[in-house]
């Protein structure tokens, strides 16, 4: 990863329009993955192999952006992502493209390896539950080590405003926490020119609702930089004023953000 950054005021509305047909086409393009848990087994028996989970579901993804957000706001981050892949020829990752895989995953083992009877064993599931989660956070990771740019979209979703805090801004999401520490904490890169990142199919799955369970307040891990919306917005916008310059369009986004 060469560059971390929060757009802190993020809105969509301002953006140019995405069709409804564009969206459902973009959450089709990897749905309904086939799970087979006996493709992830050491043995005969309940051995699971990590590596062949993350050889079937989480493939290395070198994408050139990695677009990190509160599920609630996920249509939105899809028509994002459209228009940078469509304006920009960039390569997009969304962070809950790989969610259903994973729920995929974790029912086949659960439906396999928990039931007693028609309920859940509740150790059992617990323990099933941490190692899928551990996966998928360590398969986020590695998308953001592969990236070149994470970027994080602030909305009153992801960054909750909570009067319990005297109005100051918390995450509640122990993903976003999770993604935005590691972005923090991972190692910095030169930029990648010249080497051409492989687009890879993505599509959004549904997020869990929990209902009446306890919320946690994170700070905020800092990132390199903020970017305004409106900056954003210009960014993507103006990719045809530089259409005949030989200008990378992320070389354009860092030019935007050193001059804050």
């Amino acid at each position: 990863m060469y560059k971390s950054i929060q757009v802190e005021d993020f809105d969509f509305s301002i953006f140019s329009d995405v069709s409804p047909s564009d969206v459902k086409k973009y959450k089709e393009r990897n749905k309904n993955r086939l799970i087979k848990i006996q493709d992830y087994l050491l043995d005969s028996k309940n051995t699971l192999s990590v590596e062949k989970i993350y050889e079937k579901l989480f493939v290395d993804i070198k994408p050139d952006i990695f677009l990190s957000h509160s599920h609630a706001d996920k249509d939105d981050v899809i028509r994002l992502a459209i228009l940078i892949e469509e304006e920009l020829n960039l390569s997009v990752f969304i962070d809950s493209c790989i969610w259903g895989d994973a729920f995929k995953l974790l029912r086949e083992i659960d439906e396999e390896y928990c039931l007693n009877g028609s309920n859940f064993n509740y150790k059992k599931r617990n323990y099933t539950t941490s190692n899928v989660f551990i996966i998928l956070n360590s398969a986020l990771h590695r998308v953001i080590y592969n990236c070149e740019v994470f970027i994080f979209l602030g909305t009153d979703n992801s960054i909750p405003i909570n009067e319990a805090f005297k109005s100051e801004r918390y995450l509640s999401s122990p993903w976003i926490y999770s993604e935005l520490q590691f972005a923090k904490l991972v190692r910095r890169t030169p930029k990648p020119r010249g080497i051409k990142f492989e687009s890879r199919d993505q599509a959004l799955a549904e997020s869990l609702a929990f209902d009446n369970a306890p919320n946690f307040a994170y700070s905020i891990p800092e990132t390199d930089t903020t970017l305004l919306n409106r900056n954003l917005k210009n960014w993507i916008e103006d990719s045809n004023r530089y259409s005949s310059q030989d200008v990378h369009p992320l070389d354009r986004l860092y030019k935007i953000i050193s001059h804050r």
